[in-house]
């Protein structure tokens, strides 16, 4: 059985379970020390004994000594006081959660007054028992919380003077310092008033955060499909009552087709490029301050975080673009009665542009063309025809050619007629510029 997935109460039934076997492995012997098979108990002291196959892990002396750890730990999670219900109310938790994150939090503060009574091994297993004095550990415990008090004072204190990215740093500090001891009151004075430390560091959190400014403005609100390929939402990061700009800041910006967290550099500034290109219809993109990607080294977030950080959103137009289509298609150097490749491009874009004559926004240009190589050998040889063909997009604006499409050589064969060789290249000429339409543009 895995550590982790060990239940303390599991545990204590387990070990009855022994019992009988206990019996038959030290039946003969003396040297069987009582607590093996019987549980001490006594008003002095919180026992602990941790059994574990010595199989099942590579040390199991100190594997036996941390589950022994971990039953006292839940002993005294049993008995933490009722004071444990402020944590419940600000962070709408449960008793068993908020206990659970306290006694994580203690447990490496409990090892220098642990006392190790003994270890005992057998044939397949290994045990260890250790206690814990009980007035010792409260003693401890009050030595330490007074400790802990007077650091995560100085670091709000020290968070204060200077509003920033170090401001919730130091706010995280403070947390740490006082989450072992969260289980009872600690009454600070602050700014000539009496806090809860606890609270405080609660409040301090959510006075920050809402000092944080998050002004988001595209450089265009209204993209035209393909014509307009590039747009950024730009946001700057300031302090509401100063208007100073505040850089590391996380922002967690939330699009149609990502999800990202960006820190504001020096100057407050984020620049993310929005991947409007490919998008049909119109988009939000929201905004809001990352507490996951801000507190990411935060032991228990869940404790402390907002659950529902404040979100901005920006709306992104996208309207058709009017489009005109060039188009020269030949076979054998002779014009084709009815293209193939231009009606081809209307079917793939008529849902994301306007095509039209005149005026347009944008021009797709298309030259083909097919040739014969040597003439067919023989009645029985189909003829053989070979096309070539070029597309280019083209912003009618600023005649900047965005995109282009160039295959050759792409063979056609039929019995027929040199000619119907030819339309048979066109066909797969279609079928392969297409494909490379899709993949290069409309699924970008």
């Amino acid at each position: 059985m895995k550590r982790d997935s060990l239940d303390p109460a599991f545990f204590h039934m387990n070990k009855l379970l022994f019992l009988p076997i206990f019996s038959v492995w030290f039946g003969c012997s003396s040297t069987v020390p009582n607590w093996i098979s019987v549980q001490p108990s006594d008003s002095k002291y919180w026992h602990g004994i941790g059994r574990v196959d010595k199989s099942d892990y590579p040390n199991p002396r100190s594997s036996a000594k941390e589950f022994a750890i971990q039953e006292v730990s839940t002993q005294i999670k049993v008995n933490i006081s009722s004071e444990m219900k402020t944590i419940i109310r600000e962070s709408n938790g449960s008793l068993q959660t908020a206990s659970s994150s306290v006694m994580a939090s203690r447990v490496d503060l409990l090892l220098p007054e642990l006392e190790i009574v003994g270890y005992y091994r057998t044939k397949d297993a290994y045990f260890a028992y250790v206690r814990l004095n009980k007035q010792k550990y409260r003693t401890a415990m009050a030595r330490l919380r007074e400790n802990a008090k007077i650091i995560a004072l100085d670091f709000i204190q020290e968070a204060d003077q200077n509003f920033g990215i170090q401001s919730f740093q130091l706010i995280q500090k403070a947390w740490q310092e006082i989450l072992p001891f969260s289980d009872e009151p600690i009454q600070v004075m602050y700014r000539e008033k009496r806090f809860h430390l606890y609270s405080l560091v609660k409040r301090k959190l959510n006075e920050y955060e809402a000092r944080i400014k998050i002004t988001g403005t595209l450089d265009f609100t209204k993209m035209k499909f393909f014509v307009d390929r590039e747009n950024s939402l730009q946001i700057l990061v300031t302090d509401k009552q100063t208007g100073t700009i505040l850089s590391g800041i996380p922002v967690l910006i939330k699009s149609i087709t990502d999800e990202i967290s960006i820190y504001s550099d020096r100057l407050g500034k984020i620049t993310y490029d929005i991947p409007v290109q490919s998008m049909e219809s119109s988009f939000s993109i929201k905004y809001e301050l990352d507490d996951q990607e801000l507190f990411k080294d935060l032991s228990y977030q869940n404790d402390i975080l907002p659950m529902n950080p404040k979100s901005n959103s920006i709306y992104v137009d996208v309207v058709k673009a009017r489009v005109t289509i060039e188009s020269s298609e030949k076979n054998l150097g002779r014009p084709l009665n009815h293209p193939m490749i231009a009606p081809a491009i209307k079917d793939a874009f008529t849902s994301r542009v306007e095509f039209v004559k005149g005026n347009s926004d944008m021009i797709i240009k298309i030259e083909s063309d097919t040739y014969k190589k040597s003439d067919r050998n023989g009645k029985n040889y189909p003829y053989f025809t070979y096309g070539n063909a070029s597309i280019t997009f083209k912003d009618s604006q600023t005649g900047e050619d965005f995109f282009s499409s160039h295959i050759s050589n792409i063979k056609g064969g039929d019995f027929g007629s040199q000619s119907t060789a030819g339309i048979r290249a066109y066909e797969k000429m279609v079928n392969q510029i297409v494909i490379e339409l899709e993949n290069q543009l409309l699924s970008r």
